[in-house]
């Protein structure tokens, strides 16, 4: 079934959150059918283009930087979820996936929040928790319940074996998801005479997502090995399995050598990267050549930029020309190998 079609299926049959009653009503299908559905899917499509932008940008001074085979055609339209574009149910898949979900909850639900969404507003937590005596639930919060709902709909129907990778694809989802919903904060604007702040009335937001991508590369960090046994996935514990490890990243294989050039996940290897001071240090620059066996060679550049903006009315910017200096390693052959500093960075 192609995939259009399948997240024809989540669609169908949605259920909303009445943040009027704080009850779930059924949606009306013409105007999802009519209306969300291209909508919906451009959504998604845009938030798995910016989990994959969230992690290169999480990993760009690092040995793996989440580069994708961009010679797949899979890679333009949806970079996420198809076996033949991420081959191995590694720690770096596992990452991929768990982004990916919380970046297509997180568009739809910013989506959601600007009423681009047909059929999806504000959620409705007055039912869920009361306020104490100085605050009270109001405004507009994030309906996250929608955005979880459509993308495990969708998700989960692109994957329909009882299989390891598809359970470890589906286990991954899931930890991308609930860090998102574990990220959620209370927002709060103040109310009294003369901003006394005697009352505030507060609303659930989610947390940006570049903080929600550094907690699950904290996962990845320390993603836990598992098996498949009995249909299900297990981590080996003092010698027996368990299957807790609901919060984990888990991976099945171990990671292939990212040092190197890899047709198949598409990785450039380290030849020829540059790393900048601008992200990083030097030291760390030179110890990512080093751990590759390259030799690191740096030399200083400099960039102008505008700096010391100000208004001039009526009506223009004017801006003094500043220069930046910085340093650039880029990791050369050596000629001869060398001791590898460190197998993992």
């Amino acid at each position: 079934m192609k995939l259009h079609a399948l997240f024809l299926i989540t669609i169908i049959g949605s259920v909303e959150f009445d943040s009027t009653t704080g009850a779930q009503s059924e949606v009306d299908h013409s105007i999802l059918q009519q209306k969300a559905y291209p909508l919906l899917w451009s959504i998604v499509k845009a938030g798995g283009q910016r989990g994959l932008e969230e992690c290169q940008r999480q990993f760009k001074n690092e040995i793996w930087n989440c580069t994708l085979d961009e010679n797949k055609p899979v890679y333009k339209e949806l970079p996420i979820f198809v076996k033949t574009t991420l081959p191995y149910a590694n720690k770096e898949t596992a990452f991929i996936h768990a982004i990916s979900t919380a970046a297509i909850i997180y568009e739809i639900v910013i989506q959601c929040r600007l009423n681009k969404i047909p059929g999806c507003g504000c959620a409705d937590v007055k039912k869920q928790r009361e306020g104490n005596g100085d605050w009270q639930w109001g405004g507009c919060s994030d309906n996250i319940r929608f955005g979880e709902k459509e993308t495990r709909h969708f998700i989960n129907r692109l994957e329909t074996g009882i299989d390891a990778r598809t359970a470890f694809n589906l286990h991954n989802n899931e930890v991308g998801r609930k860090v998102v919903r574990l990220s959620l904060k209370r927002e709060c604007k103040c109310h009294g005479v003369t901003g006394s702040c005697n009352l505030k009335t507060c609303w659930r937001q989610l947390t940006p997502l570049d903080v929600i991508a550094s907690k699950l590369k904290l996962k990845y960090r320390n993603a836990v090995r598992v098996v498949f046994v009995d249909n299900k996935l297990q981590e080996k514990v003092r010698s027996k399995l368990t299957s807790r490890m609901d919060k984990k990243l888990v991976y099945l294989e171990e990671s292939p050598d990212y040092c190197k050039p890899n047709k198949i996940t598409g990785s450039p290897g380290m030849l020829g990267r540059t790393c900048s001071s601008e992200g990083v240090t030097t030291n760390r620059c030179k110890t990512l050549c080093q751990s590759c066996e390259l030799k690191p060679v740096t030399v200083q550049r400099s960039k102008t930029f505008d700096c010391r903006c100000h208004f001039l009315w009526c009506c223009s910017i004017k801006c003094e020309l500043c220069t930046r200096k910085y340093a650039e390693t880029t990791c050369t052959s050596r000629g001869k190998k060398t001791k590898r500093v460190s197998k993992d960075l």
